[in-house]
Formats: C-alpha cells, structure tokens, sequence
C-alpha cells in the first residue's frame, strides 16, 4: 500500500485539523519509499503547517506522526496537558522540537512512554485512567481506550471515521494529500 494512502487513513484527522496528530506505523518492506515520501510531503506541506516526523526507527518498522504544528503547540500548552508532562519530565520551558526529541528517545527505551497520548490530543482524563487503569473502567475502545464522556468520544471517533473515508476517496479519485491539504 502506498505510503500517502496509509498516511490518508492513520493521519488523517491531524491532516484535516480535527486532530492534534496521528501516528502509524510504516513497515518499511511493504513501503521502501516511505522515507523518501515523507521528505516529499514535508518539502510540500510544512509552508502549511503539516509536518511528518519519523518517531522511531528499527530495521522493519518505522513509526511516523502526523501533525498541524499550532495545533499541536497550543494543545501542549494547555495547563492540564502541560502539567502532566511536566510531571513525566519534559521541561517547563516549552519547545517542540525538544518535547519532540524526549519523545523519541522514550520510544527507545523498553517501556512505551503512554504520554504519547497527550501529543495524539487524547483528554486528560482518558490519558489518566489508561495509566491508571489499564482495562479497569474502560468504557470505550475506540481511536483510544475512553475512561469518561463516552458519548462524546464516539462522536469524535466518527467524525475521524468519516475524515479518513473522505481523504481516501479523493485519493481513489485520483488527487494527492497536497492537492488536498494545500490548496490556496
């Protein structure tokens, strides 16, 4: 599967702005070109305010985010989300491409940095009761495991449901990602 397809479908509610970002994961056999695209669409798309970021790498897999950069920096910003990763040792003093490189080397260790989910634009509280909790209290499953405001989340899951299938479907129709997401 090409690598814009993919992108459409994982990322495309960041791509659209109704998100803070996406991540996939790319695997690099079936997608030798990825890399290459990703410079691509970011040659093409960061005037815009998108931005791909490879997040971690290893020799079959690569796990690349998706994002509208304000977007992005406004929602870590937000006092709540701030806070908490302030709390898991990011620093007070904000910049992205930093709380972007602890990320990564996060990625790196044996433990999966579940802060990860404040960077996806997941609630606070969600983000919470899945450290917290696990399974326990879960009362949806869906773009992320919900733990309160189920009706509004799935609201959200279907409206990120629906971005996807209409980002593929102007993609089938023969327009690219920079047709769509940059256009004057």
């Amino acid at each position: 599967m090409r690598t814009e397809y993919l992108l459409a479908y994982h990322c495309g509610p960041a791509l659209a702005g109704i998100k803070t970002a996406n991540i996939m994961a790319c695997l690099k056999k079936e997608n030798p070109e990825a890399k290459e695209e990703i410079k691509r669409l970011n040659a093409a798309m960061n005037g815009r305010g998108i931005y791909f970021e490879i997040l971690c790498e290893c020799e079959k897999r690569m796990l690349i985010m998706a994002y509208r950069r304000e977007k992005l920096c406004d929602y870590l910003n937000t006092p709540p989300i701030k806070a908490f990763l302030v709390n898991c040792g990011y620093p007070e003093s904000f910049s992205l491409s930093v709380y972007l490189d602890i990320l990564r080397e996060r990625l790196r260790e044996k433990d999966f940095p579940h802060e990860i989910g404040a960077f996806l634009g997941y609630p606070i509280h969600d983000i919470y009761g899945f450290i917290n909790h696990k399974d326990e209290g879960c009362l949806l499953t869906g773009e992320w495991k919900v733990y309160a405001d189920a009706d509004g989340a799935e609201k959200l899951f279907c409206r990120y449901r629906s971005c996807r299938m209409a980002i593929l479907r102007r993609l089938r129709e023969g327009k690219t990602l920079e047709q769509l997401f940059c256009a004057a």
